[in-house]
């Protein structure tokens, strides 16, 4: 049909239905058309604006709902909300904080939603300020290809491209006239990035958008997505497996249904270890019905003793929102899970995202600031194996722009220019001889939540023959050190990296003392005269002795001995020696000590040290005060725990 010949209704119908159809290119054709001969349809203005916000024309989105509004708010209000939304897009948050405001304060229509929306949004302005002071100095060069997601493997680049020699736009959904998106790769050379040829032909199929290619950390295993319209005409993506053969890989597997569901798409995996147990867990992107909203980040683990990839499981409250989190990229160095959302606040658009943890037990997500962050969408966010430099994608204003400034998603590769690069390293000793290493020693390394306090496992190491240890650790973060070997006593030690401000070898060597078979004496508990309470000056030799120990050694279950000197009767001594040791259980088990792991022994006059008088007959008060003693044994071990478990289920 020639748009000159169509009537106005017909082309304000071709609108709606190629909007609703997913086709914001065809619909701003037909609706232009419309609105130029009907200037005062304030709905018809409303559904172009629509449309270019589809596109990522955060310009004309913003231009045209405010035109819709001024027409006929009554007919358009919805327009006000989504003029402040693009405005936020385009940088301008003081005045999209004002409109937002207004619309929350006027708006009288059905879509009540938007109104709690505008009062987040309204949040989320007035928090730009502080994203913004966190701008790191970063270097950022833009690569000169269309892609949707990059990885990459040592100095190549492996991404995915709609490679065409026309320059027509392309929505994300569309099938691109048979033109299949495809895996590439780039080499660096020199200080460039240079596109080389497809990637592993065997993984892209003439049937099927292929991309979102991740590495498992041992280079092993290659993940991707293959997608392709369903019987509603829905673009549904499932994820794809492929073994390291030679130079190559092997031909693709699909993941199981249990991870791709026919209902729903499975796309954009992550691949990471299980600290614990050396699992594959894949985080992916997903808009099953049991979500939070919108797309969320779920996890699946492959148990590769039974060969099976579990029931996934969404990542939670503090990854998840009611709006999309997508393109999750997990770094197993620091246990950190980096992702895009429009849901958690930010300058506009999709942000960057980053929270420590795995499964569903995350530190809470902070925005991780400009020049990364801009009011654009951006996504893809990867670390190199340097550390130091890496790779995302946006569409900011600056890159290949076809249709409009902001339309497209192009690779930028960023580069820290004053990067902190942190090594923890020392060494494991006994503590009575400190010549004689440990070797093997387990060592786990936690990070602690700023807010929380809780421990989280990063990573767990073993000492090599000379009972050394060493690993990467962040700037500006919290650690703690578990240290264990059978028939040792684990030992623990906080590590701070808070204030480092320039690169280090941070040298924290640990001793591990060998389990005693006798018990072992509590220094400094004191007790009121004649009295079971615990005195203050008491609780701090407690907390760093017995209560560090059994914290440090999750398995031992130990017998709080209390002992008195001989004043006063034996069945006296006895009943006041036993409510003293039940005493210390108690404060014990208020400080988190499983109650199982305790038992309160009282021993009365019955077990001296030393004689309570001289040989003389003399009373003898420093023998008295050594016998009247509180100690600690070993007298058992239950089920090994970790302080904290992975999270991942």
């Amino acid at each position: 049909m020639l748009i000159k010949s169509a009537k106005g209704n017909t082309l304000k119908k071709l609108g709606k239905s190629a909007l609703k159809q997913n086709d914001p290119g065809s619909a701003i054709i037909f609706l232009e058309a419309y609105v130029k001969d009907h200037a005062q349809d304030a709905q018809a203005k409303a559904l172009l604006g629509t449309s270019y916000m589809e596109i990522r024309d955060y310009e004309r989105a913003q231009h045209m709902f405010l035109q819709a509004y001024n027409t006929d708010k009554l007919k358009a209000p919805e327009a006000l909300y989504y003029h402040a939304l693009m405005m936020k897009s385009n940088g301008q948050y003081d005045s999209a904080r004002i409109n937002f405001q207004r619309f929350k304060k006027e708006y009288k229509g059905e879509e009540k939603k938007l109104k709690k929306l505008a009062s987040r949004e309204i949040v989320f302005c007035d928090s730009v300020v502080r994203i913004i002071g966190s701008e790191f100095k970063i270097v950022i060069q833009h690569l000169d290809s269309s892609v949707n997601k990059v990885n990459t493997e040592d100095d190549v680049i492996v991404f995915t491209s709609l490679r065409t020699e026309k320059e027509e736009y392309i929505i994300e959904d569309d099938t691109a006239g048979g033109i299949k998106r495809k895996l590439y790769f780039a080499a660096r050379v020199g200080n460039e990035w240079e596109f080389i040829s497809e990637y592993a032909a065997n993984l892209n199929h003439p049937d099927y958008n292929t991309g979102n290619a991740c590495f498992s950390p041992d280079r092993q295993r290659i993940y991707f997505t293959r997608c392709k319209l369903n019987y509603l005409e829905k673009m549904v993506c499932a994820i794809y497996v492929s073994q390291k053969e030679g130079d190559g890989w092997s031909e693709p597997v699909k993941l199981p249904k249990e991870v791709n569901s026919p209902k729903y798409t499975s796309t954009m995996p992550a691949v990471t270890l299980d600290p614990v147990k050396g699992n594959d867990v894949i985080y992916f992107v997903s808009d099953r019905k049991e979500g939070r909203g919108g797309l969320d980040i779920w996890y699946t683990v492959y148990d590769k003793k039974n060969k099976k990839y579990k029931a996934p499981k969404n990542a939670g409250s503090k990854v998840n929102t009611s709006q999309d989190e997508i393109s999750p990229f997990f770094d197993n160095e620091t246990r950190t899970l980096y992702f895009s959302s429009d849901g958690l606040g930010g300058l506009g658009g999709f942000d960057i995202f980053r929270t420590k943890g795995d499964g569903k037990k995350w530190t809470g997500s902070e925005n991780i600031g400009q020049p990364i962050n801009t009011g654009a969408d951006d996504i893809f966010y990867t670390i190199s194996t340097n550390r130091g430099e890496g790779f995302f994608v946006s569409n900011r204003k600056g890159g290949n722009a076809l249709k409009n400034k902001t339309c497209c998603d192009d690779i930028y590769f960023y580069k820290h220019s004053e990067y902190i690069r942190l090594t923890l390293a020392g060494n494991i000793s006994e503590l009575l001889d400190k010549s004689s290493v440990v070797s093997n020693a387990t060592i786990e390394l936690y990070i602690i939540d700023k807010k929380t306090k809780e421990k989280f496992l990063v990573k767990t190491m073993t000492s090599d023959s000379l009972g050394n240890y060493k690993t990467q650790v962040d700037a500006g973060q919290d650690y703690f050190l578990v240290v264990k070997k059978d028939d040792f006593l684990g030992t623990s030690e906080d590590v701070s990296t808070i204030g480092i401000t320039n690169s280090q070898e941070i040298n924290k060597d640990l001793q591990l003392i060998k389990k005693p078979k006798e018990p072992i004496h509590i220094p400094n508990i004191l007790y009121e005269f004649d009295k079971s309470n615990i005195m203050e000056a008491s609780k701090i030799s407690l907390d760093t002795t017995v209560l560090r120990l059994m914290e440090n050694n999750p398995e031992l279950i130990v017998e709080i001995q209390s002992h008195t000197d001989n004043k006063g009767s034996d069945a006296y001594n006895m009943k006041l020696s036993q409510k003293r040791a039940e005493s210390v259980v108690s404060y014990l088990i208020k400080k988190g000590i499983d109650a199982k792991r305790l038992k309160a022994q009282g021993y009365g006059e019955s077990n001296p040290i030393v004689p309570n008088e001289h040989p003389d007959g003399s009373d003898n008060p420093d023998g008295r005060a050594r016998n009247r003693r509180t100690d600690f044994k070993i007298i058992g071990v239950v089920d090994a725990e970790i302080i904290n478990d992975s999270g991942v289920e």
